[in-house]
């Protein structure tokens, strides 16, 4: 099932996927974006003139694979390297500052993060028959109660930001299996062309892909350097993806399909147990500065994404 397949690195294993879905053929990036991300880091960590001045050289360089978060693989081995134990943990520590109707809305659709938050919601609006509609209402307030139940506990506390991705990729997942139950073929082709279409029109605006952007196996390549990866590391990790991959398509295949009936709860806890073993198992895969530099990458990317075409964008 095509529309999981790039699920596999979403908070989970290197944030918010090295999967690309803007296409490339334009060899440039966006500086801005770049400069804005500097920015951010030397207000919250404090940063030195030669961390501030090789943190845009290392994004520069990086600029080849905009806006796929490959281009931060380098930055994160930098930082891994420099930082101080003080500014590892404020990097690191969950941001205050994300909302939780946008983390939602910018999840829906493989992130396919939207200029608009309310975009997504108003095109599928258009595609509804009056049930599904109804039906999409549930849905919709569902998903909004529980990322609203997570943060509060992300925030006091009570819940550790490991266990908050693994909730998060839970209800995501159950959210995407709901809509893929939903939506007929004809409606799903419709979507998948607005989304071009608005693809095409923000990039005209955005100076436009790196050219690797598109690129999976050069994208692939570049984390796998930056980590250091040996061959049998390489080896272990892609035969974990793949059989986490046939088990989250096999989940959302059966609910979709309706060979198998859950509820959101259900489906979620499905998805987290899953999740949660291949998470550990995929734990043994890495050395500890690797796993740091995986950490420092999430971090990295989710500040990155509020200065792209998603997020702040105006």
């Amino acid at each position: 099932m095509k529309q999981i397949l790039p699920l596999l690195f979403i908070g989970i294993l290197f944030t918010t996927g090295c999967e690309n879905f803007f296409g490339a053929g334009n060899d440039s990036g966006d500086p801005y974006a770049y400069d804005m991300l500097v920015n951010d880091l030397d207000q919250d960590l404090d940063f030195s003139a030669s961390q501030i001045t090789d943190s845009k050289d290392h994004l520069r360089n990086g600029g080849d694979y905009f806006p796929d978060n490959a281009s931060l693989w380098q930055l994160a081995l930098y930082l891994q390297e420099t930082l101080t134990e003080e500014q590892k943990e404020k990097l690191l520590s969950p941001p205050e500052y994300l909302d939780p109707q946008a983390f939602s809305e910018e999840n829906d659709h493989h992130h396919k993060r939207l200029r608009h938050h309310q975009r997504m919601d108003t095109y599928i609006r258009t595609i509804l028959t009056s049930e599904q509609e109804s039906e999409y209402d549930d849905l919709i307030e569902y998903k909004t109660t529980v990322i609203d139940e997570l943060f509060t506990v992300l925030r006091d506390g009570t819940m550790t930001k490991e266990e908050f991705h693994l909730e998060a990729m839970g209800l995501m997942e159950w959210f995407r299996a709901a809509m893929d139950k939903l939506l007929t073929d004809d409606q799903k082709a419709i979507l998948e062309t607005m989304h071009k279409e608005k693809d095409d029109h923000w990039r005209k605006g955005k100076g436009g892909f790196g050219k690797h952007a598109g690129n999976h196996d050069k994208i692939r390549l570049e984390m796998y350097d930056v980590l250091g990866m040996t061959a049998v590391q390489i080896q272990s990790l892609e035969s974990l993806e793949e059989s986490f991959k046939a088990a989250l398509e096999s989940l959302h295949n059966d609910f979709a399909n309706g060979i198998i009936n859950l509820t959101p709860e259900e489906y979620r806890n499905n998805v987290v147990e899953i999740t949660d073993s291949f998470h550990e198992e995929k734990q043994m895969v890495f050395t500890a500065k690797q796993l740091e530099i995986i950490e420092i990458h999430r971090a990295l990317a989710r500040r990155f994404m509020r200065h792209t075409r998603w997020g702040r964008s105006k």
